[in-house]
C-alpha cells in the first residue's frame, strides 16, 4: 500500500491520521501540515475538500491517491490564488516527489 511506503520514509513525518473523510479539514486546521494525503474515489472527486483546505491554508500541497486507479492528483494554490492540479501515476516515487513539492 502506498500509505505504508510514505510512512516509512525517513524525512516524512505523519502528524495526523483520520479515518473519516469529513474530519480531514478540521485535522488539517489543527495540525497545519505541509502536505495532506486524501483518498480519491474517482478522478476530480477530491476538488471539494481541496477547496476547503486551500482556501484556509494556501501553503498546503494536497495529494489525492486512488486505491483502485493508477492516477494521483496533486493540488496546490497558485500565487495568483487559483487552485491548480496536475496528474501523475500512482507510484511511490511520484508521490514522494509531490510530498517534497516537486511536480517535475
Amino acid at each position: 500500500m502506498l500509505y505504508d511506503a510514505i510512512r516509512a520514509e525517513p524525512d516524512v513525518a505523519v502528524v495526523g491520521d483520520v479515518t473519516e473523510e469529513n474530519a480531514i479539514v478540521s485535522a488539517t486546521e489543527r495540525t497545519n501540515p505541509d502536505c495532506v494525503i486524501v483518498p480519491l474515489d474517482e478522478p476530480g472527486a477530491a476538488m471539494p475538500i481541496c477547496k476547503q483546505i486551500l482556501t484556509k491554508r494556501p501553503h498546503i500541497r494536497i495529494v489525492a491517491i486512488g486505491e483502485a486507479t493508477d492516477v494521483v492528483e496533486i493540488y496546490w494554490m497558485s500565487e495568483e490564488g487559483d487552485i491548480r492540479c496536475t496528474y501523475t501515476t500512482a507510484s511511490r516515487e511520484a508521490i514522494l516527489r509531490a510530498l517534497h513539492f516537486s511536480t517535475a
